[in-house]
């Protein structure tokens, strides 16, 4: 896989999640299975809109960073959250990874499960206060944030003046918690488990086989993408952990022996 085919289909990927998240407010569910149907879509649609960002933030969307960076505003419409906040801390998460106070991520780094879903949902308005408290946060910043901001509040006034209003809120927050909840925990908690600082190697783990390669979009081969964030993800294909059915069907991850030891 070339690095131009990368950008190709990461391109395709998020032109098609976009549009498909977005569109499908103009389908009206008939029922509370159907409700249930549309969320769950949406929200992996948003999930992989995602991805896509994250791609965006290590230069796999385009040629130039005003390239990356504008795909990456796009691929965050159905998530709501600003690109500009996204691509500052999780460049800054690799370069302090799992390190408390150092690493935005490390938010995420608590003792009690039921705080993780509060925290997931929670994770991008802290972005915010973390890059203002820490110094990285410049007047350049601010009008990308309320250009993007305003610039969501558009798209999504504009589609509940043609399906209503209720449409689009049942449509939205329970896919944006459900989302949130699917890419914090399965791909950050998890990839980052123990939140090891040891050797670079122990702070982030692979999950096994290629189900969650394909489902996550690159996102399973965590530390792959650490140690070489240069790679697309479509160039990973060829270094995903094998998996029996049984590691598959479990989540099994690929961790170093001393990937657990506490911080």
């Amino acid at each position: 896989m070339t690095r131009a085919r990368a950008i190709r289909v990461n391109r395709i990927t998020t032109a098609a999640a976009v549009t498909a998240a977005l569109g499908s407010y103009f389908w009206q569910p008939g029922g509370i299975l159907q409700y249930a149907l549309d969320i769950l879509a949406r929200a992996y649609l948003s999930f992989v809109a995602g991805s896509m960002a994250h791609e965006a933030a290590h230069g796999h969307l385009g040629n130039s960073k005003a390239a990356n960076r504008w795909w990456g505003r796009l691929a965050m419409i159905p998530t709501t959250v600003p690109f500009v906040t996204f691509r500052k801390t999780h460049l800054r998460h690799h370069a302090a990874t799992n390190i408390p106070g150092a690493d935005p991520d490390a938010f995420m780094n608590v003792r009690r499960f039921w705080q993780i879903p509060l925290r997931a949902y929670a994770l991008p308005n802290y972005w915010l206060v973390w890059l203002v408290r820490n110094g990285r946060w410049s007047r350049a910043d601010t009008l990308d944030y309320a250009v993007s901001r305003l610039a969501h509040a558009a798209v999504y006034v504009a589609i509940a003046m043609h399906v209503g209003v209720g449409r689009v809120a049942l449509g939205l927050f329970p896919a944006l918690v459900l989302h949130s909840f699917l890419l914090w925990y399965g791909f950050a908690v998890k990839t980052h488990e123990g939140y090891s600082t040891g050797a670079p190697e122990t702070r982030s783990h692979n999950y096994r086989g290629r189900f969650l390669y394909w489902f996550s979009f690159g996102l399973s081969m965590h530390r792959l993408h650490h140690l070489k964030p240069g790679l697309a993800w479509l160039q990973m294909a060829g270094r995903v952990p094998r998996a029996t059915w049984r590691q598959s069907l479990s989540l099994a991850r690929d961790m170093h022996a001393d990937a657990g030891r506490a911080v």
